[in-house]
């Protein structure tokens, strides 16, 4: 059952996904070609960074933005430059982030006194974009000075794209979080075979305005927990014949904190995940099946902690004198990582996913009407 699970968390899921996604390509033929969008660099691209109390990571990250901006502007780039600008949203900040913002002068910043969530933010701020693009960026991610010349090279290569996103490294982190990081990227790029993956970093993901904001009339007047997901799984539920390009290289991530068990926030995430896989999952396999398998490696993922106890657990039965000696450095390797606490935290939710489901009343309310 654990190595079913390792599986299904890892290559499984892409793997059954790829001949499926093969013949839908043949299948739609010309006709998906042509019904894709026509290959236009955008003339307005706007850059939306949601914060929080970021007043100690929002300087780095517009700072790194403006590098990459300025890059693109004096750089190899031949074509007509679209016009960029950059909008923070400050949301209920009770420090200096908007102060911060406001120091950088090509950016515009939008506060609300009130807290309203990072997802009522992303779409005030959307409502009043009228960019062809639109490139959302959490606080505390660092680009490279080239990730903007690299973005509009990948538009440019692929027209059917609907979202383009990079790979995402977290600095100030022991061994682990890099290591799981690295395969994670392997495996979305797997998915990448398959039209896309359909949960990406919220570090930077680059999206498609029109695309983008038919996504979020779908998802409706409903609070969701994780953004990350649900926006790629419903676009390319709703275009099965576009793409989602990844990865278009590597942002950094300052911001993450790995030395802490952060219990809150997995256990939202956690909630996030089954009111997806309740509210999203049925009707996406229904649009786009290819889509649909793609995301039940997430489900299999959520359930981590109980793939690799099982695992465990019989190899230490097996090899008891080989394993349970191996079991234990390891783990003493991995409590002083630096990433001890925040692993125990996920490993913990992990294995409360069973009794949260079981405590529900029933399924979540759809919002897909």
């Amino acid at each position: 059952m654990g190595a079913f699970g390792l599986l299904g968390l890892s290559v499984l899921c892409p793997l059954l996904a790829l001949p499926l996604y093969y013949c839908q390509r043949k299948i739609s033929g010309n006709k998906g070609v042509h019904e894709v969008r026509a290959l236009s660099l955008p003339s307005l691209l706007e850059i939306i960074i949601p914060a929080h109390n970021e007043a100690e990571h929002i300087g780095d990250t517009l700072s790194s933005i403006e590098r990459s901006v300025q890059y693109l502007q004096i750089g190899p780039w031949t074509r007509l430059l679209p016009k960029i600008t950059i909008r923070v949203g400050a949301d209920g900040c009770t420090d200096n982030t908007a102060k911060i913002a406001r120091q950088f002068s090509t950016v515009s910043v939008t506060e609300s006194l009130e807290n309203r969530s990072k997802w009522a933010m992303l779409k005030t701020l959307l409502a009043d974009s009228s960019a062809d693009w639109v490139i959302l960026v959490d606080a505390g991610t660092v680009w490279p000075e080239n990730w903007l010349y690299d973005f509009l090279r990948a538009m440019e290569a692929e027209p059917r794209a609907v979202g383009i996103a990079p790979s995402y490294y977290p600095l100030k982190s022991g061994w682990v979080a890099p290591i799981i990081w690295r395969v994670e990227a392997a495996l979305k790029h797997l998915e990448s075979f398959c039209g896309g993956p359909v949960s990406l970093h919220g570090a930077t993901v680059g999206y498609n305005t029109a695309s983008l904001k038919k996504a979020l009339i779908t998802l409706g007047d409903r609070q969701w927990l994780n953004d990350d997901i649900v926006i790629p799984l419903v676009l390319r539920a709703l275009n099965p014949d576009s793409v989602i390009v990844y990865p278009v290289g590597q942002v950094q991530d300052t911001g993450a904190l790995h030395d802490q068990l952060d219990f809150g926030r997995r256990k939202r995430m956690l909630m996030g995940n089954l009111q997806w896989t309740s509210a999203l999952l049925p009707r996406c396999f229904r649009m786009n099946p290819v889509a649909g398998i793609v995301a039940v490696r997430r489900l299999f993922r959520i359930l981590w902690a109980y793939w690799l106890t099982c695992i465990a657990a019989g190899l230490a039965l097996a090899f008891h004198v080989v394993v349970l000696p191996a079991i234990a450095g390891f783990g003493i390797l991995v409590a002083l990582s630096g990433t001890f606490r925040q692993l125990a935290g996920a490993a913990l939710v992990s294995l409360l996913t069973p009794f949260q489901m079981a405590r529900s009343d029933g399924p979540l309310a759809r919002s897909w009407k």
